[in-house]
């Protein structure tokens, strides 16, 4: 019984290579605006800006190695495209013991300016100071989108979005967590709003009124009676809308 056990345990060790912490860099040249899409399965994405027109990228690991039989990292650049794929390794085994968690993180800085796609399975997502088009994409993991400028598509299966910046589109949603957003003075609606979730419930901090039709858990109106449509809508949650 004890040998079974050690078998055990060496395979595991052996599927699930462990480190203290590990590291992978890179830093991408641009000559515009950037596109930046980042797709993880279950690492934490953090991206800010910078003054530089480069692009840097970082992921530390902690618990797994980086590279072969690890944490698995690629990059590809076309002209100011880059793409960040990185994906964790499975662990397959009767009995694991771990000594300590095992996390990894996607760091960024890149311009201000561009398109960002970023998207994590279990991970959280962070985007602060951006301007430009943006598409934000978790399963379980939350969402904080801080000091951004432009237009906005976000969707969380489990986790939460919080949301606050100038926005010219927004289109928000999430199955089973709560909607924090908040439009600042300066937005407009260039085409329709769309806020929507299923069991959680909706904060909004509007800079003006809305006009049309208002229930406790759905709004379809205009802004000041004018402009594309405002759709709010909760499945179970409630809805607090708010006039800045």
């Amino acid at each position: 019984m004890q040998r079974t056990a050690s078998m055990i345990l060496g395979l595991c060790l052996a599927l699930a290579p462990f480190a203290r912490a590990d590291q992978w860099s890179k830093t991408f040249t641009l000559t515009g605006k950037p596109d930046l899409r980042v797709e993880t399965s279950d690492a934490n994405i953090r991206v800010d800006t910078w003054e530089q027109n480069t692009i840097e990228a970082r992921v530390t690991s902690e618990g797994w190695k980086i590279g072969e039989g690890g944490v698995k990292v690629t990059d590809h650049q076309t002209g100011d495209s880059v793409e960040l794929e990185v994906r964790l390794p499975h662990t397959v085994c009767i009995v694991c013991f771990h000594t300590k968690d095992h996390r990894v993180d996607v760091e960024v800085h890149m311009p201000r300016q561009g398109h960002v796609n970023l998207r994590s399975s279990d991970g959280s997502i962070r985007l602060s100071n951006f301007t430009g088009n943006m598409e934000i994409q978790s399963s379980d993991g939350s969402q904080e989108i801080d000091g951004v400028d432009g237009s906005l598509k976000a969707h969380a299966s489990d986790g939460h979005i919080k949301a606050t910046g100038r926005f010219d589109s927004l289109q928000l949603s999430s199955s089973d967590g709560r909607i924090e957003a908040r439009a600042l003075a300066s937005s407009t609606i260039s085409s329709s709003w769309d806020i929507h979730t299923g069991d959680g419930h909706i904060n909004l901090d509007m800079p003006v009124s809305v006009e049309g039709r208002l229930r406790n858990n759905n709004i379809r109106g205009k802004l000041n009676g004018g402009g594309n449509l405002l759709t709010i809508h909760t499945g179970d949650g409630s809805i607090h809308l708010e006039k800045s």
